[in-house]
């Protein structure tokens, strides 16, 4: 058998690697859109694939990490597979029925979306559970090429997001070929009742939705408080320093399933894991602070200059991330999900509070400023229900 830390340095290569290509692309792609669309365009745009993005978080229902969970646990792909794209696709429905509220014909094109990336959100979470992480960088490479492609094709939002819509599909019915070619006992047809795992992931569910609503709460507040323009150059800022995430992504994801299986080696791996993330995070926000006005200028063009100096103050953003998102994968593989859905509830009381103060009064650096304070706030929260479960475990 594979020794355990050479199987997460492995796995940890190919998702950093899968996580770089794809964030690389994905800055790439942003870059594209926003110099052909403009600023006023692009934020339409970023309001609509931040719907979109929450539409795929709460139809995958935290399934994704569930799968990853209990499929590396088996070691081999079960039922539960079929049970979960069977939940995705239902949910899917549903949201697409909902996305009609806005009568908006680009939206609800885009939102069609959903149905092949609840097939390729499971292939992705069997490939991750399985350790087949170069078939995974594999697909991430390819779905970060023909969103590039659709970005470079496309004239309007409209054809944006059919082209977007074209590439789900094809990129879907590559996963579903991988999986099927690569995986022994893949299965996801005939489609089951979900019901026997609805209890189980009903926690992760809870989980990924109240993290997704953290996430994209700010640029939905900007467009709903200051309109198109401002989201397009918030939008601008918050992609890049989401790009910078690519390392914590890629280890803590590769680490998962080790700890899922309870190694001991996987746990200093995790703890050394920490120290390492934290350092880098310290790197990349001296870097932005820096670099931050020819970054903008190269990536986006001089109609974005302004949001240099707001990219340099985002960027501190990363160390607090750094410290909430390895509570909750340690949360998550002791099976807590509970505590991470209670702290993040109190956390996204936070940002709403702070968007809803600092935009009216500071415009869109109060925007700025309120990511900031908030992801300062929630890796807090996060840390005292950490510790006070630490010491009540201790007690006993």
């Amino acid at each position: 058998m594979m020794p355990v830390q050479f199987s997460v340095r492995k796995n940890s290569f190919w998702l950093l690697f899968a996580r770089l290509t794809a964030q690389a692309l994905a800055i790439l792609f942003a870059a594209v859109i926003a110099r052909k669309l403009g600023v006023d365009d692009f934020g339409q745009f970023a309001f609509i694939a931040s719907l979109i993005f929450i539409g795929n978080t709460v139809t995958s229902f935290g399934t994704d990490t569930f799968l990853v969970r209990e499929i590396a646990r088996a070691n081999q792909v079960t039922r539960v597979a079929a049970q979960a794209l069977a939940l995705q696709l239902l949910l899917s429905l549903l949201y697409c029925f909902a996305m009609l509220a806005f009568r908006s014909a680009p939206l609800l094109l885009y939102s069609l979306v959903l149905f092949p990336l609840a097939i390729f959100s499971v292939n992705s979470a069997l490939l991750r559970a399985l350790d087949r992480m170069d078939l995974f960088w594999a697909l991430s490479l390819l779905n970060g090429l023909l969103q590039v492609a659709a970005a470079y094709f496309s004239a309007d939002v409209f054809t944006l997001c059919l082209f977007l819509l074209i590439g789900q599909i094809l990129l879907s019915t590559v996963s579903y070929s991988i999986c099927s070619a690569s995986l022994p006992t893949f299965s996801l047809f005939p489609l089951g009742s979900f019901s026997p795992i609805f209890k189980l992931i009903l926690p992760f569910a809870a989980l990924t939705i109240l993290l997704v609503l953290i996430q994209r709460l700010g640029v939905l507040s900007v467009s709903a408080i200051l309109g198109d323009s401002a989201t397009g150059l918030f939008s601008s800022i918050t992609r890049i320093v989401d790009g910078l995430k690519v390392g914590h992504y890629a280890i803590l994801g590769a680490l998962l399933p080790a700890l899922a299986r309870g190694s001991p080696d996987s746990w200093r791996s995790f703890r050394k894991a920490f120290v390492l993330l934290l350092t880098v995070s310290l790197v990349f926000a001296i870097m932005l602070g820096m670099f931050s006005n020819p970054i903008i200028l190269i990536l986006y063009g001089n109609e974005f200059g302004q949001v240099s100096g707001p990219l340099s103050l985002l960027g501190w953003s990363l160390l607090p991330y750094t410290v909430s998102s390895f509570i909750s994968y340690d949360l998550i593989a002791r099976g807590l999900e509970n505590i991470i859905v209670k702290s993040s509830v109190i956390a996204l009381v936070l940002y709403v509070t702070l968007y809803l103060w600092l935009i009216p009064i500071y415009g869109f650096q109060g925007a700025v400023w309120s990511t900031l304070i908030g992801e300062s706030l929630q890796g807090f929260v996060f840390g005292v229900f950490y510790f006070q479960n630490r010491a009540v475990q201790n007690e006993r």
